[in-house]
């Protein structure tokens, strides 16, 4: 069975089914600081790819952005000794998640609160997401849409087959597991012949991203022989 192509769909967020680099060989493992890009050429939160290297990225500046979400929070005449606990926060948080330069930009840009949460996800850990299905359906119909226009080609019925079990798990996985609302509306957003998956994967949390990579895995021992 040709499982190339599928195992590429299904290693887009399901990071726990990609190889590490060889015991000694003194490399990161693939995603980490330094080493090799993921297949979907992604890397851990915090870093991007560049020339299939994970490097990090020019930092944004954390005190603009810790300022301007504690104007959103107190307004902008709130006392300096209630401003000043609030901004510490967001500062620390804003570099605990190793927000980019271009995710700074877009705070400056952002014109209320849930615009700005959705410009750097990983800073707002207690961020609600939304349990139920909601536009799982918009999503996965979304996805499916954009992967099609790169997998034209593709006719070996067990290959098909498998991408379509994948799409099946990622709607469970966005019905039951609490998709984030930013990677929701990342993927919907996301432009004509762009890889959504692919770019909006950051966008996806710790916590929902290993339940994902648990039901990929239970399809994949489900489906090959």
């Amino acid at each position: 069975m040709k499982l190339g192509i599928a195992l590429v769909v299904l290693s887009v967020w399901a990071s726990g089914c990609s190889r590490e680099a060889p015991a000694g060989s003194g490399r990161p493992a693939l995603g980490k600081e330094r080493g090799d890009c993921k297949p979907d050429k992604g890397c851990d939160p915090g870093l991007m790819c560049l020339s299939n290297l994970c490097v990090q990225p020019p930092p944004a500046d954390c005190a603009a952005v810790a300022e301007g979400l504690a104007s959103m929070d107190l307004g902008n005449y709130a006392e300096p000794e209630d401003r000043a606990p609030v901004v510490a926060t967001y500062k620390a948080a804003c570099e605990k998640a190793h927000v980019t330069k271009e995710q700074g930009a877009c705070f400056e840009k952002a014109t209320d609160k849930v615009s700005a949460m959705m410009c750097a996800p990983f800073m707002f850990p207690k961020a609600p997401v939304t349990k139920t299905g909601g536009d799982c359906t918009k999503v996965i119909a979304r996805i499916r849409a954009t992967m099609a226009q790169q997998f034209t080609q593709v006719t070996d019925p067990q290959t098909q087959l498998m991408m379509n079990k994948a799409m099946t798990a990622m709607q469970e996985s966005c019905e039951q597991d609490g998709w984030p609302d930013a990677l929701k509306t990342c993927i919907l957003q996301a432009g004509d012949g762009t890889d959504a998956m692919s770019q909006c994967n950051q966008q996806m949390t710790p916590d929902v991203q290993q339940k994902m990579t648990d039901r990929m895995m239970k399809m994949m021992q489900q489906t090959t022989p």
